[in-house]
């Protein structure tokens, strides 16, 4: 089984997609025939999973303390998260329900709300599997290991190994579940020498009985709200009214065709965003002065240029968070990792 589609999950239960898009018809334009049954077979598997529930646990290479973690996931994106372990970042939650990210950290009373989203194409389905498969096809070589069994769940193994230099994830050892195509078992080697192993000690697919779980904010929480509904900032607005050091990413290559760049404002605090998207992809970029601000501890640590960065991974998106020239930036997006750090690193080599 090729897991190519999903190198994109640094949490093993990352990106989801469910649909009754018919698959088969939509892989006509697929020339060649091998590529056409590894896409055709991941998307077929992923349309078997309506929810699932797990336990998660992630561990790095220079840190004694594990992180557990509880999900739910409903198709086609929806899912809640919660630290349960250790102590020290218990409670931090984080959910995507009803077009509307939020990043609840229960230890600093602060929230991140960003609402208004696109709603979730289904038959875009398809693409978001072809999107990730062609990119890994393109930076990464795959090699089949021995099968093991994750959480008593059958697990086909597979090595992905960079092609090239200069990438932050120089290979992921994995292990997928035969029969959904989702990550049970990686560990991820990046550039900079850290190891970071995610397991599923639990994982139940499918159960009749799963209830969405959702965030209830405390009314002493310091929110940062965003509407990406309403109207967005003019070409004349953005120049006028958006702080120049204020720095955009780029999609270098066009390898995700975002066909919608909206920017939004909130005067009181001098903070940005930006959301780019298409049907399949998006892509939330977040400014907001930094002011000493810190990044979130159980992220896993990455240089970015001269920038202390952290990645952490959701179900159904990455979060890049650091802090340059007086900015803190937080990327959020459902595309490929090493793109989506390609992009942080753009914003932190700009001069």
């Amino acid at each position: 089984m090729d897991i190519r589609p999903f190198i994109k999950s640094v949490a093993l239960i990352a990106f989801i997609i469910h649909s009754t898009f018919t698959a088969s018809g939509a892989l006509a334009d697929i020339t060649n025939s091998a590529d056409k049954f590894w896409i055709n077979r991941t998307y077929q598997n992923l349309s078997k999973v309506d929810n699932f529930q797990a336990v998660t646990e992630q561990s790095l290479s220079n840190q004694k303390t594990s992180i557990i973690s509880d999900v739910i996931f409903h198709a086609p994106t929806g899912f809640y998260q919660v630290i349960t372990q250790p102590d020290l970042f218990k409670g931090f939650e984080v959910s995507y329900y009803d077009n509307t990210i939020t990043l609840h950290d229960v230890s600093k009373k602060t929230a991140l709300i960003i609402t208004g989203l696109q709603e979730d194409n289904k038959e875009s389905a398809l693409d978001r599997v072809k999107g990730i498969y062609w990119y890994n096809k393109e930076h990464y070589e795959q090699v089949f290991t021995p099968s093991i069994h994750v959480a008593d769940r059958l697990s086909v193994g597979m090595d992905l190994i960079a092609n090239g230099t200069g990438v932050e994830i120089k290979k992921i050892e994995a292990f997928v579940d035969y029969h959904h195509s989702l990550f049970m078992q990686a560990n991820f080697i990046f550039n900079n020498g850290i190891e970071a192993k995610i397991k599923n000690t639990k994982m139940s697919f499918n159960k009749s009985d799963l209830l969405p779980s959702r965030i209830t904010l405390p009314k002493d929480t310091d929110m940062d709200y965003w509407d990406v509904s309403k109207k967005e900032l003019s070409n004349k607005q953005i120049s006028k009214r958006i702080n120049k050091e204020i720095i955009w990413p780029e999609d270098l290559g066009d390898n995700w065709g975002f066909t919608t760049k909206k920017i939004f404002q909130q005067q009181k605090m001098n903070s940005a965003l930006a959301y780019y998207h298409n049907d399949a992809f998006f892509l939330i970029t977040v400014a907001t002065p930094s002011n000493g601000k810190k990044l979130n501890e159980f992220g896993i640590p990455l240089p970015i240029e001269n920038t202390q960065a952290t990645l952490n991974q959701y179900p159904g998106f990455s979060n890049v968070e650091f802090n340059y020239r007086g900015f803190h930036y937080s990327l959020l997006s459902n595309i490929h990792i090493e793109s989506l750090l390609s992009m942080a690193k753009g914003i932190a080599s700009s001069q």
